[in-house]
């Protein structure tokens, strides 16, 4: 492997899929343990959990988010563990934690997308690059933007929207077997839809119980190309917790709303 690769060369693919991605980050930690006699002299270093990574990126939302980037996917029907590779680094059992982005006027949307690992990595190749994610003339590449991106469902009591995010985290716990160095299998547990609105208002009135609420975003393609244009649809059907309004010197007053889902895994969203 070349000790540098220019980033043109460093394509992060996941399953066979090439990611249209602005930034990753790609890691491993061992967790050890010192093993100390009693004069408390460290005599060598044990492992005392699975060898863990990350791997997070943003990329850009070009067509449908593929269902093993999808926190909400039933568990049987991601593919994990997911193997890949960052610039021809390879890593293997990897499992999706989360995924978020912001929709804010003129501007393209960024999804962050985070992962666990666990296992080694290997080194394959010294990189390369996809030219089929530039696109052709004929099939030029899609991109999600904010000025095709709508939200609908309930009255928020929020009609100028000046932006909002949506994100789906969830916990991870690896499930290892005595003999093994690696997880046998890794829960999906506590996942979480969250929805923010900015915007002139504060919306209705949150009490201690807060209310509830429905709320899709649509995500189109900018330059609308071919007539059928919509990249996907990310919804969140649960309860407004949190309200808050802000002025500032020069600016206006602007408000923040904020919906949650507590959303069983293997349950279609309503």
């Amino acid at each position: 492997m070349a000790k540098f690769i220019k980033y043109e060369k460093a394509l992060l693919e996941i399953e066979g899929q090439s990611i249209l991605a602005e930034n990753a980050e790609l890691g491993v930690e061992a967790s050890l343990t010192p093993v100390e006699n009693i004069t408390g002299s460290v005599l060598r270093y044990v492992s005392s959990g699975p060898l863990r990574g990350t791997l997070s990126f943003s990329h850009y939302l070009n067509g449908p988010l593929p269902d093993f980037l999808n926190p909400l996917t039933n568990v049987e029907r991601t593919g994990e563990p997911l193997r890949g590779n960052l610039g021809g680094i390879e890593f293997g059992g990897g499992y999706i934690k989360g995924m978020e982005f912001s929709v804010d006027p003129f501007r393209p949307i960024l999804v962050r997308s985070s992962m666990d690992i666990y296992g080694e990595l290997s080194v394959l190749e010294s990189g390369r690059s996809d030219m089929a994610l530039r696109g052709t003339a004929s099939s030029p590449t899609k991109i999600g933007h904010g000025a095709q991106t709508y939200m609908a469902g309930s009255d928020l009591g929020i009609n100028q929207k000046l932006g909002f995010s949506y994100s789906v985290q969830c916990d991870r716990n690896p499930m290892v077997t005595i003999g093994n160095e690696l997880p046998s299998r890794v829960t999906k547990e506590n996942v979480r839809i969250n929805i923010d609105v900015r915007g002139e208002d504060l919306g209705t009135v949150v009490t201690t119980t807060g209310y509830a609420a429905t709320a899709d975003i649509y995500v189109y393609n900018v330059y609308q190309e071919g007539g059928a244009s919509l990249l996907g649809r990310f919804g969140c059907t649960g309860q407004v917790f949190s309200q808050n309004i802000s002025a500032s010197e020069g600016t206006y007053m602007a408000g923040n709303i904020s919906l949650s889902q507590d959303y069983l895994t293997g349950k279609k969203v309503i």
